[in-house]
């Protein structure tokens, strides 16, 4: 996918996230792309890596919110409102949906994701636009 931009990386992100199903996400990943988290002390470096852990982390997700629909995630496309302004990103929201709590912004070269940052939203600032791609 030649032309992917950071809009399409943040949108089949937040479809993979909506649906619970990473493997269209994974597949845009470079070889040694990087996810970091402000939340996690060490990066993650490597497609298989990435991919073992959303693998682990959505299918975590899917045996607790049959349990407890509190625990649903929604994934909203928006922009960055500070830093560089108008960025798109994907904001990510668990039980409490008027609430962010997690932005996600994206870098995109040659066609593949080489890395991606989940943020305090606060320090980026949300847009949101009520698009959950699904």
């Amino acid at each position: 996918m030649d032309d992917l931009t950071e809009e399409k990386a943040a949108y089949l992100f937040a479809r993979a996230w909506n649906r619970l199903n990473p493997e269209g996400f994974l597949a845009l990943l470079a070889p040694d792309a990087r996810y970091a988290s402000q939340w996690v002390f060490e990066e993650l470096i490597g497609a298989p890596a990435i991919a073992a852990y959303l693998r682990g982390k959505m299918a975590t997700l899917w045996d607790k919110a049959r349990e407890d629909p509190g625990a649903a995630v929604r994934v909203e496309m928006g922009r960055t409102a500070e830093g560089r302004r108008g960025r798109p990103c994907a904001f990510m929201t668990q039980g409490h949906f008027e609430e962010v709590q997690a932005a996600v912004v994206f870098e995109v070269e040659g066609g593949r994701i080489i890395r991606y940052d989940l943020c305090i939203p606060q320090l980026l600032g949300a847009v949101r636009t009520g698009v959950y791609p699904l």
